[in-house]
C-alpha cells in the first residue's frame, strides 16, 4: 500500500473526526493494491517483476470492478497495468474512470491525488486538483479545513524540493479550500511577496477583508490585536519604569541616608547601608510583579511633571487595554472546538455528514427553543440533498425566529429545487421584506423569475443584488452551475447569534498574559488604577525631594552632605576640596570635578543605551528622543513576540525555508540600537563642546 507523508498527516490529524470516511477509503485502496500479490511489487515500486501474467491480472481486476463498481483504486491499478505494458491510451481511460468513480468523496480524491503525484502523472494530478476544488463547491461547503491543511502540507513539501510552481499552486488551492483561515491567507501573501509577485497586495487586502467578515477570523483578530497591544504597552511601560528607577536610584539612596543614625556611622557607611536597604526589597520580590510595583512607586517623589505624565499616560493605556480582556479571554474560550460557538461556526461552513446531523440533534435536545440548531440542521440536510427533512427543520426555525431573513431565503431555495417556483418567490419576497439590503435573496429571486421566463423582473433583481454586494454576486455567477449546492446562494447563521453565545461564555484566564501575571484582567486593572492614583497623590504630599551637590550635581541629603563654604556639598567633594587651601586651586578642582561628573554621566548614558534603545536618552533628560527610540524598539519587539506568545492556530512557517520575517525584525531592532547609540554619542559630543 502506498501511503505518502501527506496521507499520514491527514490520517493523524483528521481520522478521529472522520474515521469511517478515511478508513473506508484507505481499506479500498489497500484491497486494490494487494489484490494480485505479484503485481503489488510494481505498484509499490519495489523493483522489476518479470513474467507477469497480463491476462490473469486483467481478469482479476475486471471481475473486482464488476463486484465493486465504486472502488476507484481498482481502475487506477488497471491503468497502471496497461501503462506497465506500454498501452497508454487504455491506461489513460482507466485513470479518468478512477477520478469519476471517486466522485465527491474527498478522501478517495486525496488518495488518488497522492498516487498520481507519486507516479508523476501530471495531467491526472492536475485533473484531481481541479476535481477537489469542484467537490468543495458541489458539496456546498464554505470551507474544508481538512483539504486546506493537506494542500498546505503539499506546498511545504514542494518548497523543500525547490518546486516554486508547485508551491504557488498548492498554497493557492489551500487558501481556496479554507478562505477563512487567516494563517493560510497571510502565508500565501508572504509567499507572493518573497517571490516578488504583484498579486501579493491583492491577497493581503483580501485576507484583511476576511478578518472583518468572518466570525472566527474576528476572534483571531481580537486575540492577536489584544496581545500585540498588551505586549507593546507593557514593554514601553516596563522600560520607562526601569529607566526612571535607574535615573533616580542615587536620589533615593541619598534620601535613605537621612533615616540612618549618624552617631558612630561614617557617611560612606551610611551610603552603603542605604544601598542595601534599597536593593534588598527588589532582590526579595524579583521576578514577581511586585518588584515592578516597587520600582514604579519609589521614584515618584523625584520625577518632574513631564516624566510623571508620560508614565501616567502609559499606565492609562495599559489599563484601557486590560479592560478589553473581557473580549480576549472569551475569544480563547470561543475557539475551543468543544464550545458551542465554534461548533455553530463549523456547522455553518462544513459539508453534509451524518455525524454533524447527530451533533445538531444533540444541540436541539439541549436547547429546543434555539432556532439556530434547526437552521443549521436544515442547511446541512439541504447540502446533502435531503430536501424534505431540510424543509421540516427550516419550518421549525421559522416559527422560533420569524424575523430572521436567512431562514426565509434558505427555505425558498428548498422550494425552488422541489419545483415550487411560485412558493419560492413568495418566501424570497418575505426575506427581502425582512432585510431589504441583503443581496442573496435578490439574486435568488432573479433565478426564480428566470424559471418563470420573466426576464424583466429577473434583470431588475439582479441589478439590485449586484448593487448591494457586487463581489458576492460576481463570485456566485462565476462558479454557479445547475446543481442544488451551487446555483443559488444559501445563507449561514446570522453573526448576531454567534456574538450572543460569545458573550455568554466563561472567561479563560489560563492564557497569555494572565497565566504569567497571576491576576485576571479585573484585578490587574484595579492594580494599575491604584498606581495611577499614587502618581497623583504622592507628588502632592512630598515636595522638593531631590537636592543636588552644587559642584558635581550628585544627589545629596542631610545624611550624606557636609557644609562647606556656606553650601552643602556631597561628602566626596568635601573630602577632595578640604585638602586644598589655595582659592585658585579650589576653583580649578571644582571645574575638574564638574567635568569628570559630566564625563561619567555621558559614559553611564551610553552604558544604559546598550541595554535598551532610548534608555540612555531618558537617563540624561532627553525624554522626547528617548521615548521615540523606545517606542520603535517596543513596536518591532512586540511583532516578534506576539506570534510566539499567541497560540491561535496551527503554526505556519515561511515556505522558502528561511524565516525572513524574523531576521528582518531583528535587523530593524539592531538598526534602532545603532541609531540610538549614534544619537547618544552626538548628544554627548555637543555637550562636551
Amino acid at each position: 500500500m502506498v501511503v505518502s507523508s501527506s496521507s499520514v498527516y491527514a490520517k493523524k490529524t483528521q481520522a478521529k473526526n472522520y474515521p469511517d470516511e478515511f478508513g473506508n477509503a484507505l481499506k479500498e485502496k489497500e484491497y486494490a493494491f494487494q489484490l494480485v500479490p505479484e503485481f503489488h511489487k510494481v505498484l509499490m515500486k519495489k523493483g522489476y517483476a518479470p513474467g507477469l501474467n497480463f491476462n490473469y491480472i486483467y481478469w482479476r481486476y475486471r471481475n473486482e470492478i464488476r463486484r465493486r463498481p465504486y472502488n476507484p483504486f481498482l481502475d487506477f491499478c488497471l491503468g497502471e497495468l496497461y501503462r506497465y505494458k506500454d498501452r497508454y491510451p487504455d491506461a489513460f481511460k482507466f485513470y479518468d474512470s478512477a477520478i469519476n468513480k471517486a466522485g465527491s468523496d474527498i478522501y478517495k480524491n486525496i488518495l488518488l491525488l497522492e498516487l498520481f503525484s507519486e507516479k508523476r502523472l501530471l495531467k491526472w494530478r492536475i485533473k484531481e486538483e481541479n476535481r477537489l476544488l469542484e467537490v468543495k463547491r458541489d458539496l456546498g461547503a464554505l470551507a474544508l479545513p481538512v483539504l486546506s491543511k493537506y494542500f498546505f502540507f503539499r506546498a511545504k513539501r514542494a518548497a523543500f524540493v525547490g518546486s516554486e510552481d508547485e508551491v504557488t499552486k498548492n498554497i493557492g488551492i489551500s487558501k481556496d479550500m479554507d478562505p477563512f483561515n487567516p494563517a493560510i491567507g497571510f502565508a500565501y501573501t508572504q509567499f507572493l511577496l518573497l517571490d516578488k509577485k504583484f498579486e501579493f497586495l491583492d491577497e493581503f487586502l483580501a485576507t484583511i477583508h476576511t478578518l472583518y467578515i468572518d466570525f472566527k477570523a474576528r476572534l483571531f483578530l481580537i486575540i492577536f490585536s489584544y496581545n500585540f497591544l498588551f505586549i507593546l504597552s507593557s514593554i514601553v511601560l516596563i522600560s520607562l519604569i526601569i529607566a526612571y528607577f535607574i535615573k533616580y536610584f542615587t536620589f533615593i539612596r541619598a534620601k535613605l541616608t537621612v533615616v540612618i543614625p549618624r552617631k558612630g556611622i561614617s557617611v560612606g557607611m551610611r551610603d552603603f547601608i542605604a544601598l542595601i536597604l534599597l536593593l534588598l526589597p527588589l532582590i526579595w520580590l524579583f521576578p514577581s510583579i511586585w518588584s515592578l510595583l516597587y520600582m514604579v512607586v519609589v521614584p515618584i517623589p523625584f520625577l518632574n511633571k513631564r516624566e510623571r505624565w508620560i508614565i501616567q499616560l502609559w499606565i492609562f493605556i495599559l489599563l484601557i487595554v486590560s479592560v478589553f480582556g473581557v473580549f480576549q479571554t472569551r475569544a480563547y474560550t470561543a475557539l475551543d472546538p468543544e464550545q458551542r460557538v465554534d461548533i455553530l461556526d463549523s456547522l455553518g461552513k462544513d459539508r453534509y455528514k451524518p455525524a454533524l446531523i447527530d451533533k445538531c440533534d444533540s444541540l436541539i435536545a439541549i436547547s429546543p427553543e434555539d432556532f439556530s440548531n434547526y437552521f443549521l440542521k436544515g442547511l446541512l440536510l439541504k447540502r446533502g440533498g435531503f430536501f424534505d427533512d431540510a424543509e421540516v427543520s427550516y419550518k421549525k426555525a421559522m416559527t422560533l425566529a420569524p424575523d430572521v431573513y436567512q431562514i426565509y431565503n434558505n427555505y425558498a431555495n428548498i422550494l425552488f429545487w422541489k419545483g415550487q417556483i411560485d412558493s419560492s418567490i413568495k418566501y424570497y419576497e418575505l426575506a427581502i421584506s425582512k432585510s431589504p439590503k441583503a443581496a442573496a435573496p435578490h439574486y435568488n429571486l432573479a433565478q426564480a423569475y428566470i424559471r418563470q421566463l420573466n426576464f424583466d423582473k429577473s434583470s431588475i433583481q439582479m441589478k439590485i443584488a449586484s448593487h448591494l454586494n457586487f463581489n458576492l454576486i460576481s463570485n456566485q455567477t462565476k462558479n454557479s452551475m445547475e446543481k442544488n449546492n451551487r446555483f443559488l446562494i444559501d445563507l449561514i447563521l446570522p453573526q448576531e447569534m454567534e456574538w450572543k453565545w460569545f458573550f455568554s461564555l466563561k472567561r479563560d484566564y489560563n492564557v497569555f498574559p494572565w497565566k504569567y501575571i497571576g491576576f485576571n484582567y479585573n484585578s490587574f486593572t484595579v492594580f494599575l488604577a491604584c498606581i495611577f492614583f499614587l502618581y497623583l497623590i504622592i507628588p502632592r504630599l512630598v515636595r522638593n525631594a531631590g537636592n543636588l551637590c552644587p559642584i558635581c550635581s550628585s544627589p545629596i541629603s542631610k545624611g550624606n552632605s557636609v557644609l562647606f563654604d556656606n553650601k552643602y556639598v556631597c561628602y566626596r567633594c568635601y573630602k577632595k576640596l578640604s585638602r586644598v587651601h589655595s582659592l585658585d586651586m579650589k576653583e580649578r578642582l571644582k571645574n575638574k570635578i564638574a567635568a569628570d561628573a559630566k564625563t561619567a554621566l555621558s559614559n553611564l548614558s551610553i552604558l544604559w543605551g546598550l541595554f535598551l534603545p532610548g534608555l540612555g536618552h531618558i537617563y540624561i533628560g532627553k525624554l522626547r528622543k528617548g521615548a521615540l527610540f523606545l517606542l520603535a524598539f517596543s513596536f518591532f519587539s512586540s511583532i516578534l513576540l506576539v506570534g510566539r506568545l499567541t497560540k491561535i492556530t496551527f503554526y505556519l512557517p515561511l515556505l522558502k525555508g528561511t524565516n525572513v520575517g524574523l531576521y528582518t525584525g531583528i535587523a530593524i531592532i539592531v538598526i534602532i540600537y545603532l541609531f540610538s547609540l549614534l544619537s547618544l554619542f552626538a548628544t554627548n559630543a555637543e555637550g562636551s563642546q
